[in-house]
């Protein structure tokens, strides 16, 4: 009797075994967006106020002077060229006016031209002035556009390093002794920046991933890459019928397996918003280096 229930019946079934766990789908390797909705607000870095140091001359503040009471919260955008450089001035929002200094080749040949709907927006005596200050502004910017563009790319890079302050290096106390002597003391003017740019992110494998233009004759491939390592990570190509573009297409590179799609629409992203970030530096300091105060789209802090 104790065999026969021991025994197993054979008209019980064993209970069937639990399915195996499905795997888990592989990571999307390409992300089509279309071109009205290539962005990620889900994903967007908050908002951050920076503060941009530069170093000017004494002499830029006091070299508006004359001029500053022509002006109303006064927009000033310079643009270099060996061939043809421009200096524009909006000097007040309540008026249509535009003041353009232009040259070629040198500063000393540049020509004035004043466009308004007044018909006469400065007095007998502004326009000398302002003419003056607007030369003496283009040669000091000229001779300043590497250490605008240096100056710029060092704002980025704090802010990326994860800084709320970016500030030049010191002078040593020779090189600040010389400047004294001949003249070319400098002081500290400073900008208030609000910008996206993210600061280090530890979750990520990946550092900083910068945006690049494997063949500059073909704008719509864009390439991915990690700047410290300078492997590719992936690519973001331009979709367009007959040259109109519609959509953009991210492609995690061959081999990448630590990297998603949504990564790289982040970065990319970060790209542009270091771009703003160069422009909005290089601005600050144009207005520094001309003597004025803030342009009216952006709040600067002295």
């Amino acid at each position: 009797m104790l065999d026969d229930a021991l025994t197993p019946d054979p008209r019980r079934r064993a209970p069937a075994p639990a399915p195996a766990p499905a795997p888990a789908p592989a990571p999307a390797t390409v992300l089509t967006v279309r071109r009205d909705h290539d962005a990620a607000p889900g994903r967007a870095t908050p908002w951050r106020d920076v503060v941009a140091e530069f170093r000017v001359p004494r002499s830029a503040r006091s070299s508006a002077d004359p001029v500053r009471g022509l002006f109303d919260e006064p927009e000033l955008h310079f643009t270099p060229g060996l061939r043809r450089g421009v200096l524009a001035l909006l000097p007040r929002t309540s008026a249509m006016t535009r003041v353009v200094l232009s040259w070629e080749w040198s500063v000393e040949a540049a020509d004035l031209a004043v466009h308004s709907l007044e018909p006469d927006p400065f007095g007998a005596a502004e326009l000398p002035a302002l003419e003056h200050w607007l030369r003496d502004t283009a040669r000091r910017l000229a001779e300043a556009d590497d250490a605008l563009v240096a100056a710029a790319a060092r704002v980025v890079d704090d802010v990326v390093a994860g800084h709320d302050r970016s500030a030049p290096p010191r002078l040593d106390g020779d090189e600040a002794d010389a400047r004294e002597a001949d003249g070319t003391g400098t002081e500290t003017g400073s900008a208030v920046l609000g910008t996206r740019v993210a600061g280090p992110d530890p979750s990520s494998a990946h550092g900083r991933v910068d945006v690049r233009l494997p063949d500059p004759t073909d704008p719509g491939h864009e390439v991915l890459v990690e700047v410290a390592t300078g492997r590719v990570l992936g690519h973001r190509r331009t979709l367009a019928e007959g040259g109109d573009p519609w959509a953009f297409r991210y492609v995690v590179a061959d081999g990448v397996n630590d990297v998603t799609t949504g990564d790289l629409v982040h970065w990319h992203d970060q790209h542009i918003q270091r771009q703003m970030l160069a422009d909005d530096a290089r601005q600050a300091l144009v207005h520094l280096l001309a003597g004025l105060d803030a342009p009216a789209s952006v709040g600067y802090r002295d």
